[in-house]
Formats: C-alpha cells, sequence, structure tokens
C-alpha cells in the first residue's frame, strides 16, 4: 500500500494516531478518577473521554478498510482528499466530547461523513469494474 498509496498511508497513519490519542486519555482517566479495570463506569468526565474511544473504536473498523478500497478503485490523492476528514473530524468529536456530551456532533458528522463518502466510493469503483467486464 506505501509505495502505490502514499498520501492514503500518511491519513491512515495519522488516523491511528489519533486511536492512540484517544485510548491513551483513558488511560490517563482512570488514573485521575480511580477507575480501576475492567470498570467502565465512574464519573461523568471518565464517561465521556471513556466513550470517545470506544466511539473512535468503532468508527475506525469502518474507516480503514473503506479508505484502502477507495484508494485502490480511485487513486492515492483522491483517497487522501477523502480521509483526511476522518481524523479531523475525530478531533473535534474528541475535544468536543470531552467539554460537554452534546459538543460531540460536528465532529462526528464530519468523520461519519468521510467514512460513507469512501465506502460509497469503494463500491462505485467496484460497481465500474463489474460493468465494464459485462
Amino acid at each position: 500500500m506505501i509505495q502505490s498509496y502514499p498520501l492514503t498511508t500518511v491519513v491512515v497513519v495519522l488516523s491511528l494516531f489519533v486511536y492512540i490519542w484517544v485510548a491513551m486519555k483513558v488511560g490517563s482517566a482512570r488514573a485521575k478518577h480511580n477507575v480501576r479495570a475492567p470498570a467502565v463506569d465512574g464519573p461523568e468526565e471518565f464517561q465521556r473521554i471513556f466513550r470517545v474511544h470506544m466511539n473512535t473504536l468503532e468508527q475506525v473498523v469502518i474507516f480503514l478498510p473503506a479508505a484502502a478500497l477507495f484508494a485502490a478503485a480511485w487513486g492515492d490523492l483522491p483517497a487522501a482528499t477523502v480521509a483526511i476528514f476522518w481524523p479531523v473530524g475525530r478531533v473535534l468529536y474528541a475535544l468536543g466530547y470531552y467539554r460537554e456530551a452534546g459538543k460531540r456532533g460536528p465532529g462526528f458528522g464530519i468523520s461519519f461523513l468521510s467514512s460513507m463518502l469512501l465506502l460509497l466510493g469503494a463500491l462505485a469503483g467496484a460497481a465500474a469494474v463489474l460493468t465494464a467486464r459485462i
């Protein structure tokens, strides 16, 4: 993937660093609020930090294959251009949710839209190839 899709690779790596950041925030929040594993319940601040991590995990499993498949269908620059909105949206989602649960919407929308465009684009690319074979 790296030689054929270097820009997409950079965005994917950046996205994984965002995921590592939100995961590490949970560890810090556990220490700060004395929430011992495997407990996932604690003060509201801890719960918001934990939900950012879990929601990011839920979303990354859609984003990663969608980005790779879109890149294979449409090329590196188009894939990276759409995919860059995922880590940006995830950071906005996290920062908003860390402040207040009601502030998570814009970041979620940006990252989710990026994933859906990548997924639909991958499907369109596959449909184009299949149509050409018929």
